[in-house]
C-alpha cells in the first residue's frame, strides 16, 4: 500500500508545475492612469534600461540629471498600471498557495525581473524596479513608507525629490523637493487626483510623518529568501516521495506513528511472590 501513496503524493505534488494559472485575484486596467500596453515589450531590466537610456539621448538628458530622474519616473508609469502581480502555479506553486492561504504577499513577486513579466505592479513592486534602475546608475536612493502606500526618494544634486510612479501625482519639480514637503504626508495629498483616489487619509494617514529607509537599500530581502527557496522547492519536492521509495523500500507510515513498541518478547518481570 506504501508504493501508491508514495506515487500519489509524488504526482500532486507534480502537478501545480503544469498550470499557468495565477490563483490571486487581479485588477483590471481602469482606462484612468497612465498605461501603454506596447512597452510590455520591456520584459527585462536591460530592456528597460536601454529604452530610457534612447529616450535620454534622444532628448539630451545627461544620466546624473533630475530630468533623468522625472523620465525614469514617466516610463515605470507608462510601463505598469496598478495591481499586484503573483507568481503563476507553474512558477512557484507553494508561494502562491502560501500567499492563498496565510499573506497575500508571500505570493507578490519582489525580484525586479520576475515582476517585468507582467503589465500591473502594486506600488512597492513598481518602486523596486525604479531601485533597481538606480543601482545600475549609480544614482543613490531611499524608500518612502506610508501607511497603506509605498514610494521613493532620490538623491540628485544634494537634494532629495519624492518619486511616486504608481500613484501618479501631479507634482513639479521644486514640489518634489524634501524642502518643500518635509517629509509630512498631509503635504502630499494635494498632488493627488481626487477622481481616482478617495481615500488618501487611508493611504498617508492623518497628520503622519513619512517613513524613510536606509541609502540604496535592496528592498524585501526576507521575501527574496523565502521566494527564491520556495521556488526550488515546487520544482523538486515531487521527487522526494520517488527517492523514499527508490532508498526505502520497507518504508511505512506505521512507524512514523509507532512509540515505545517493545522489540524483545521478554516477559514482564512478577512481582508477585
Amino acid at each position: 500500500m506504501q508504493k501508491p501513496l508514495l506515487i500519489a503524493i509524488a504526482l500532486l505534488l507534480f502537478l501545480p508545475n503544469l498550470f499557468n494559472k495565477d490563483i490571486h485575484s487581479n485588477l483590471t486596467y481602469n482606462q484612468k492612469e497612465k498605461f501603454n500596453s506596447q512597452l510590455t515589450r520591456l520584459n527585462t531590466v536591460d530592456k528597460i534600461e536601454q529604452y530610457i537610456d534612447s529616450l535620454a539621448i534622444a532628448n539630451h538628458i545627461s544620466t546624473n540629471s533630475i530630468a533623468y530622474i522625472e523620465l525614469t519616473e514617466t516610463v515605470i508609469q507608462d510601463r505598469f498600471y496598478h495591481g499586484f502581480s503573483h507568481f503563476s502555479l507553474n512558477e512557484n506553486w507553494i508561494a502562491a498557495f502560501c500567499g492563498k492561504m496565510f499573506e497575500e504577499g508571500l505570493a507578490c513577486k519582489v525580484k525586479p525581473e520576475d515582476i517585468l513579466q507582467h503589465s500591473n505592479a502594486a506600488c512597492s513592486q513598481q518602486s523596486i524596479v525604479i531601485m533597481c534602475l538606480l543601482r545600475k546608475k549609480n544614482i543613490s536612493y531611499r524608500k518612502v513608507g506610508f501607511p497603506h502606500h509605498y514610494a521613493l526618494e532620490i538623491l540628485s544634486n544634494n537634494n532629495w525629490y519624492f518619486v511616486d510612479p504608481d500613484m501618479e501625482p501631479v507634482i513639479t519639480r521644486e514640489q518634489r523637493m524634501l524642502s518643500s514637503w518635509k517629509h509630512q504626508n498631509d503635504n502630499l495629498k494635494k498632488y493627488y487626483d481626487p477622481s481616482r483616489f478617495n481615500n488618501l487619509d487611508y493611504q498617508f494617514g492623518i497628520g503622519l510623518p513619512a517613513i524613510t529607509g536606509s541609502l540604496n537599500e535592496v528592498p524585501a530581502s526576507n521575501a527574496r529568501l523565502f521566494q527564491g527557496g520556495t521556488e526550488v522547492l515546487s520544482k523538486i519536492v515531487w521527487m522526494l516521495p520517488l527517492l523514499l521509495l527508490i532508498f526505502k523500500p520497507h518504508f511505512s507510515f506505521g512507524k512514523i506513528f509507532s512509540f515505545n513498541r517493545r522489540t524483545d518478547r521478554t516477559p514482564p518481570i512478577s512481582l508477585a511472590t
